[in-house]
């Protein structure tokens, strides 16, 4: 697929937060689909919940635009490493998939990360790939909820003018409806 330059009259700086469970993968999805129908390029990645038995076992993490997938966190995976909650972190799935999707990112086009979470920030690397693409394409993703306490992460977020949107069950038609409309506004491909 030939995908047209875009135009940039302003970047798109949006990241979503909210309690598990809420919808924040399956918004992202729905504007990854809304942004190729569109003829924009698509980097960076998605994680995925993966349940077994009715049970979370863990964490996959895939590439938006390669299909290329990893276990970033299980259960009884990777143990001997670092930990969030009762998950195994696996860091070889940023070094591997995570980071090259988002160093991937060409200029004017949209960056996608699902999520800027605790799990993700365990390796070093991870918001030094967010800061080289930051300011050369459109970025929409999730954040988890208390990013705030996270000093780094509070400052790439306010350095970078994000507009941080809660979703809840209540709001989540109407975010993904507002965001489609400011995908069609700000992230237009030069015809």
């Amino acid at each position: 697929m030939n995908l047209l330059p875009l135009t940039t009259r302003a970047m798109l700086r949006v990241l979503i937060t909210g309690p598990p469970g809420v919808g924040k993968t399956t918004l992202i999805k729905r504007l990854i689909e809304h942004a190729r129908s569109l003829g924009v390029g698509v980097y960076g990645f998605i994680t995925t919940e993966v349940r077994e038995g009715g049970s979370r076992i863990g964490f996959r993490i895939v590439d938006v635009n390669s299909g290329r997938e990893a276990w970033l966190a299980h259960v009884s995976l990777f143990r001997g490493g670092p930990m969030v909650g009762r998950y195994n972190v696996n860091l070889r799935a940023m070094e591997e998939i995570g980071i090259p999707s988002i160093k991937a990112a060409t200029p004017g086009s949209l960056a996608v990360i699902d999520e800027i979470g605790k799990m993700e920030l365990l390796h070093g690397e991870f918001l030094k790939a967010l800061e080289e693409v930051v300011d050369r394409v459109h970025f929409l993703g999730t954040i988890y909820m208390a990013y705030k306490t996270n000093k780094p992460v509070a400052s790439f977020v306010s350095r970078h003018g994000f507009k941080v949107i809660e979703l809840t069950r209540f709001n989540r038609d109407q975010v993904l409806n507002e965001l489609i409309r400011e995908l069609d506004r700000e992230v237009k491909p030069s015809r």
